[in-house]
């Protein structure tokens, strides 16, 4: 459990830095506004410190539905409420109606980013797993024509 907590802190990490820099980069490039280099390191801060609450919530046993949906549904919020706390941590902008509503739209970004990332990379493991379970048993079937 502890592994699998690790390996999905990386993944996610890395999946929501890529998503945070591609949405900064289309806000810088729309503002006309210059980078700092600081800000780099502070991408690199949110990515791990929303990718914590990800994979937390990967660890978590969800028996049905409605509890996934719940969590899931937390986990949103709480994304987005970190988001807009550090936006205003690191100064990136001031917390109006419309920087939040952008906020919430990168947040939607993020997951839908992710979440397609994830579902690409698991549909993949999933067709190379049943393509090697198919060759196992194919090899077994005919090991067991050959002694019958």
């Amino acid at each position: 459990m502890i592994k699998e907590f690790f390996i999905s802190l990386v993944h996610y990490f890395v999946d929501i830095t890529t998503a945070v820099l591609i949405a900064a980069a289309i806000y810088l490039t729309a503002s006309g506004q210059q980078m700092d280099s600081i800000i780099l390191w502070e991408i690199l801060l949110s990515g791990f410190i929303t990718a914590l609450p990800t994979a937390i919530l990967l660890c978590l046993d969800t028996k049905g539905v409605k509890t996934s949906l719940i969590l899931w549904g937390t986990h949103f919020f709480l994304i987005f409420c970190i988001t807009l706390l550090l936006l205003k941590m690191f100064g990136w902008c001031r917390i109006t109606p419309l920087s939040a509503l952008l906020s919430f739209l990168a947040v939607i970004f993020i997951y839908v980013f992710t979440g397609s990332v994830h579902y690409l990379i698991d549909r993949k493991h999933t067709t190379l797993m049943n393509q090697q379970l198919r060759k196992r048993y194919e090899k077994k079937d005919q090991t067991e024509k050959k002694t019958s």
